[in-house]
């Protein structure tokens, strides 16, 4: 098939045919590279990564757990049974001092009024609420 049967107008035939192409310079293509790379190295992304929620959620249980134990056995009193002057000394200047002051955060907590607990929770099902309707909206 020729060049000049795919156009039926008669305009566009004689339009097209006083026209040429132009072939590109040798080095093009290394020309648009180099202006490329260099807009790239002008104005380069950075991407911060964040904590994965499960890596997160495991260091909080971490936590979480290590308190419990040391509220729930009471750790300082039983290192502190033991006779050897090392681990005196460990209780008396950290676990005891540790221990005190998870219990007077426990304390505290658990002295909060009821709407603190109920303030806490709207906030937290409002934050998870948002992050599924997000995850909908991208999905969708």
């Amino acid at each position: 098939m020729q060049k000049e049967d795919i156009y039926k107008d008669e305009f566009i035939k004689k339009l097209l045919s006083d026209v040429e192409l132009e072939e590109p310079s040798t080095d093009f293509t290394k020309n648009v590279m180099d202006d490329v790379m260099q807009d790239w190295l002008e104005n380069s992304v950075s991407v911060k990564k964040r904590m994965p929620l499960k890596r997160l959620f495991i260091l909080i249980a971490i936590v979480l757990l290590a308190v419990v134990i040391l509220l729930g056995t009471d750790v300082h009193s039983i290192v502190a049974s033991w006779d050897h002057p090392f681990i005196q000394q460990l209780n008396a200047i950290l676990i005891e001092p540790i221990h005190n002051l998870l219990m007077v955060a426990f304390n505290r907590i658990v002295s909060l009024p009821p709407i603190v607990y109920i303030i806490m929770i709207a906030g937290l099902s409002l934050i998870v609420f948002d992050n599924l309707v997000k995850k909908m909206l991208h999905q969708s």
